[in-house]
């Protein structure tokens, strides 16, 4: 199946990725089955902007699938993907 996948704010994600890509996984791929196939493909650039120390997804970095919203981290596993969905990888902005 193909999933496009886009970056936003994430400048070296983005340098290795594009800003935009289309990746194509196995069926019945999860959210975070698509974050192991980037950090695999795209090597240790792709690691340090989406993984912390512990290899789970950086706090700095917010997932969202097609329109739904923010997927939280531990939901991410079990999130299936299927044929055309669209995640965006982008950087937690915060302030006041």
């Amino acid at each position: 199946m193909k999933i496009d996948v886009e970056t936003i704010g994430l400048p070296a994600l983005s340098a290795v990725l594009g800003k935009s890509a289309r990746i194509e996984l196995e069926g019945g791929a999860s959210l975070g089955d698509l974050v192991d196939q980037i950090t695999q493909r795209f090597g240790p650039e792709a690691r340090q902007v989406l993984l912390d120390r512990d290899g789970k997804l950086d706090l700095t970095v917010q997932v969202m699938l097609n329109d739904e919203g923010f997927i939280t981290r531990d939901d991410l596993p079990g999130r299936l993907l299927k044929d055309g969905d669209r995640v965006r990888f982008m950087l937690l902005v915060c302030g006041g």
